[in-house]
This record gives C-alpha cells, structure tokens and sequence, in this order.
C-alpha cells in the first residue's frame, strides 16, 4: 500500500505581508515567492521535502491545508472515494507560468535537486475531503520534480528505529476510540 507523504503545508492569509513576516520569524527562514499564478512565498521546513506555503486567502475561511505526494493521483481518488472522502477541485494541473517558465528552468538548474531539465508542470494535484470532510490535498509530481520533495529514488524512508518505537507505542494496552482520562 502507497504511503501519503506530507509534502506542502499551504497556509492562507488575509495579509500576504504580514503572514510572510510572521512565518519568517517564526521559522528564522527566508520565504521565497512561488513561480506559480497564486500569491503564495514558501520555505523548506524539514529535510524530507516538505515545504511550508504561506498564500493569499482565496475564500473566507479557507483552512491551512496539507498537500500528500501520491505516486497515482487517479489511483489515490479512487480509494479516496471508495472509503467514503469525496473530491472537493480537481485534478488540475500544476502548471508553471508560460511567462516565467524560461526563469524557471534557468533557476531550476541551479539547484542542488536538479537531475534532468525542469517541465512545464509540477505535476497534478487535487483537493479533498476525507470521509468526515476533512480537507487535504493531494499531488502526482511529475518524476523531474520528485528530487525537490525527496520522493520516489530520492525519499528517505522511515527508519527502523521509528518503526521498533511506532511498534511500541501499537502494543499499548489503550483502547482503540475511548478518551484516556489523567
């Protein structure tokens, strides 16, 4: 079974500005603008590829939304809906921007992630609700993009030693849906 690995944290403001100030603070990273049509800037917030996006708010009320890498989109949707979540947009693709897309690929082939040329999209990507209408994202990278989010030959899986400690945490003896009291 494919796992779902968090690879965007989209957070959206009112104040693009002042978001961008707080997360910069906050984080003691630089946000960079995303080459995309939307106002968004981002910065990596861990090792593993996941990638902290802080955008203008499209719609009142909108919540920050984590973004899961799958390596099916199609396949993904299917076992989404038939556990019952249901596809709020989407798919769409993740296109770069015909205007920007030769700065694009001029910058791409700086980066320490590039191994092959940079595309015209980042890949496709649908929004989600779970089954209790929860919302998330997921994305299909395309595979040049997959060095950046360290997915497919570049992941780094979890190690034995996270899953001996996520297999002690399992043999507790509490009780799968009751609260535990103090």
């Amino acid at each position: 079974m494919e796992l779902f690995k968090p690879a965007i944290i989209n957070v959206p403001v009112d104040d693009v500005g002042a978001g961008i100030e707080f997360y910069q603070t906050m984080l003691g990273v630089p946000l960079a603008r995303n080459l995309s049509h939307a106002i968004a800037y981002h910065a990596p917030v861990s090792s593993d590829g996941v990638l902290l996006v802080v955008s203008q708010k499209r719609f009142p009320g909108e919540p920050v939304t984590v973004y899961f890498a799958v390596e099916s989109l199609e396949e993904s949707l299917g076992r989404l809906t038939d556990l019952g979540g249901s596809v709020i947009a989407g798919p769409y693709e993740l296109s770069i921007p015909k205007k920007i897309r030769p700065e694009f690929r001029e910058s791409f082939k700086e980066s320490p992630f590039a191994t092959e040329e940079a595309g015209d999209s980042l890949g496709m990507g649908a929004s989600v609700h779970d089954a209790q209408e929860n919302r998330f994202g997921l994305i299909e990278f395309n595979e040049w993009a997959h060095a950046t989010f360290k997915l497919g030959r570049y992941a780094r899986p979890v190690t034995q030693e996270q899953l001996k400690d996520q297999m002690i945490a399992l043999r507790r003896g509490v009780p799968p849906v009751e609260l535990v009291d103090d």
